[in-house]
């Protein structure tokens, strides 16, 4: 990379920092990452970012549809470069796709449902084992500078990484303290209405919402609309009467005891 590419890819890096920092999308943030690396290292003709948990691989972005194609036939088989990069803390370069004795089953694959020949796997320095993955279409494609170049883009991957888990993870609580403040109110409808506990209010939400097929918040949020629960088919109807009788039942046999 001479100094002029790498003048403009700075300039790239400066615009993403810049977007996240005001009211950018992280996402695709990450896309155009995986479109910059494709521009700027040497031999790379797709890229993508992939995040493994519980063994199960996913593609956080894609340059394109062979990169999503390569990285999908290593999630199907459980093995592959990208997998082995993100969850063994190591960096891989498969050479040869033809000539890949480590995982047969997806170099195999590949070599008959893409074009990509050859593979350098980045593990990135993210809360959760993930990998920045280059792709080529001739062998041995990656040389000493493509590497060099590769590692720039690692560092700049984890970042983003980085912050779009954050991001993530703070929309997952947010989405629960929304959940858990509406089932709170729920319960305290049906306790002032059906004059019951709150144990025995959260049964009456629980069983709505079981054999409603319905998520508990989703039947909360309805009580604090209407104020009661929703309408259930008449032979669920008497289950729950019943299960209502049972806890009225428990409770008296409580205060007398």
């Amino acid at each position: 990379m001479d100094t002029t590419e790498m003048l403009e890819l700075s300039q790239e890096f400066a615009l993403l920092g810049v977007e996240l920092h005001g009211d950018g999308d992280n996402q695709a943030a990450l896309h155009r990452l995986v479109e910059l690396a494709v521009k700027h290292v040497d031999g790379c003709g797709w890229a993508s970012i992939t995040v493994v948990r519980g063994g199960q691989g996913r593609s956080l972005a894609v340059s394109d549809q062979v990169a999503q194609q390569v990285d999908e036939l290593q999630y199907e088989f459980g093995e592959g470069p990208c997998m082995a990069a993100a969850e063994n803390n190591s960096d891989y370069l498969l050479f040869d796709i033809a000539d890949e004795p480590r995982w047969p089953r997806f170099a195999e694959a590949a070599a008959a449902q893409s074009p990509v020949r050859s593979v350098l796997a980045f593990q990135l320095a993210a809360g959760r084992a993930v990998a920045l993955n280059l792709y080529a279409d001739h062998p041995g494609a990656f040389g000493a500078e493509a590497v060099d170049t590769a590692t720039i883009f690692a560092a700049q991957a984890s970042s983003l990484v980085a912050l779009h888990e954050a991001e993530d993870q703070a929309m997952n609580l947010e989405a629960a303290l929304e959940s858990s403040r509406a089932i709170g109110m729920a319960l305290g409808v049906l306790m002032s209405a059906r004059k019951v506990t709150e144990e025995q209010a959260f049964t009456m939400l629980r069983v709505a919402s079981q054999n409603l097929h319905r998520k508990l918040r989703v039947v909360a949020a309805e009580v604090v609309e209407t104020g009661t629960l929703p309408d259930l088919p008449a032979p669920k109807q008497a289950a729950m009467a019943a299960s209502e009788d049972l806890a009225g039942a428990g409770a008296l046999e409580a205060s007398s005891s």
